[in-house]
Formats: structure tokens, sequence, C-alpha cells
């Protein structure tokens, strides 16, 4: 029966956050037999399906998140909450990328998780954390905050909330680096 033949196949690819089919003929599965394993792995709730061609095995959404597209990191509220810098909770994982993609916001096991395109030239102030056990892309503080002025989705009332914790050089760096009109912002708050 080819799915035991496989079973090690499955097992080693099922370690990755995020994988499709092409991660299955890498190991030597046949593209249609892939298909057809992965929709049956599917349909038995052993992996979800995310969108076209992604599955997973895990259940938390911020592990999965930031490799349904590349590149890309965790950012904004997300990060804020996760680094400890906010006591507000986010409903939604959020990723910035600095590819476009057709589906915004998806839905995840009843968690959105929502994609923010940004220029390449944003794609800076982020590092991997380990995360349960996967490593994850996501923002530093002061990144997160100049993502939240760039893409003007952090009330200004939460930057001067949460600004005076930070680290002041990394914040001026990082915010001449976004523009003149995110570093004028960062300078109107600091007085």
């Amino acid at each position: 029966m080819p799915a035991l033949k496989y079973r090690e196949n499955v097992e080693d690819v099922k370690d990755k956050p995020v994988f499709g089919v092409d991660d299955l003929v890498k190991r030597g599965v046949p593209r249609d037999y892939a298909k057809t394993l992965l929709y049956r792995l599917n349909k038995r709730d052993e992996i979800s399906r995310i969108e076209r061609n992604k599955y997973t095995a895990r259940e938390n959404p911020m592990a999965v998140a930031p490799y349904l597209t590349h590149p890309s990191y965790l950012s904004l509220w997300t990060s804020l909450r996760f680094h400890n810098v906010t006591q507000q909770s986010p409903f939604t994982v959020e990723v910035v990328t600095s590819r476009s993609r057709y589906n915004r916001e998806i839905d995840f096991k009843g968690t959105k998780i929502r994609f923010y395109e940004v220029k390449p030239k944003m794609m800076f102030g982020y590092a991997y954390e380990v995360y349960e056990k996967d490593r994850i892309p996501i923002a530093s503080p002061e990144k997160a905050l100049v993502d939240g002025m760039y893409l003007n989705v952090i009330p200004m009332e939460e930057v001067e909330a949460v600004v005076s914790g930070l680290d002041e050089k990394k914040l001026e760096d990082y915010a001449a680096r976004a523009g003149a009109g995110v570093k004028s912002k960062i300078e109107e708050v600091r007085g």
C-alpha cells in the first residue's frame, strides 16, 4: 500500500509549519499521489488545509502565519503583545510582507490572519524567535511600532503609551529608514 511506503516522508513534511505538494514531491512522492495523500490526510483531520496547496499540522495561527508567504514576519499588535509591550490582546495575527497576496485575510481555526503589504525596503527589524517548537520571524517592538505608523494602523495615543519603554536609538534608526513621514511622527510623539 503506497500510504505506508510514503508515511515517513509525510511525517517529515508535517514537521514544517506549512507545507504543500511540492514538499512531498521533493521527498520522492509522485505528484498525483501527493495531492491525493494531502487530500486524505485533511479529510481525516490529521492536517489542516489553510489555503490552496498550503497545509499544516499545527494548531496555533502564530506558528503558521509567517510561513504562508515569503518573505514575511509577524508585526504590529501581534509583535507588541508577544514582547509584552502592550496589554492589548489582538484578535488577529498580523503579518507584514513585501509580496502581494490575493487573500489579504484568511481564517485559520477561528482566528483571522491579516497580511499587510509594504515596500521591500521595509523588510528589516525582525528576528527569529522560538515560539512553542517553531522558530518564527517576528518584529522587534520598535519595528512593530514603526510598521504601525507606516501603515497607519496603530493610533497615535497607543504609540505615545508604548514609546517610552522602547530603545530610542533603534526606534529613531527604524523611523528614518521608513521615511520622513514616520520619522516626523516619532519626533512629534517624543516631543
